[in-house]
């Protein structure tokens, strides 16, 4: 059973989310969750890469601009996302702060502000949480990786 935590991220979770160690995460998944128009939950992935958080309260994300998801974004303002890891499950409930549609440099990307509203935490004592969702990428990720540049402009941002 979920416990609220709070409105703001935990340190860890804090850190986790700030971009500071995004290499550790690579191949770990994000779960993202929208509204859609006729009121379903409409989910999305998104990897580190295109998740920072600013402050306890702040994060940011990158969403191709004329994705469903941003779609949603910008009817509702409303979106949970799912932290899933070893030993780590957490839902946070944020609203849209600020919706940039194009990221400088990265113009087919929209920068979206969430301010968080609520953080939920699900960890059952008998049932451990032993990973989350995860990929693998092809080949190695180079400096000139896509992800890697919508990375830097997201946490560039102010």
């Amino acid at each position: 059973m979920s416990k609220v935590v709070g409105r703001e991220l935990t340190p860890e979770l804090y850190e986790r989310l700030s971009g500071r160690e995004v290499a550790a995460h690579e191949g770990k998944i994000i779960p993202i969750f929208t509204l859609d128009p006729a009121g379903w939950p409409h989910p999305a992935l998104l990897s580190y890469y295109e998740v920072v958080a600013r402050d306890s309260r702040t994060v940011d994300v990158a969403l191709w601009k004329n994705s469903s998801t941003a779609n949603n974004l910008r009817k509702t303002g409303k979106i949970t996302l799912m932290i899933t890891d070893r030993g780590v499950n957490y839902y946070l409930k944020a609203r849209v702060a600020r919706f940039d549609d194009e990221m400088e440099g990265v113009p087919q990307v929209s920068r979206i502000r969430l301010e968080t509203e609520e953080l939920l935490e699900d960890q059952e004592p008998n049932a451990e949480i032993t990973g989350g969702m995860t990929y693998r990428r092809q080949a190695d990720r180079q400096a000139s990786d896509f992800a890697l540049k919508v990375f830097h402009r997201l946490r560039e941002a102010k």
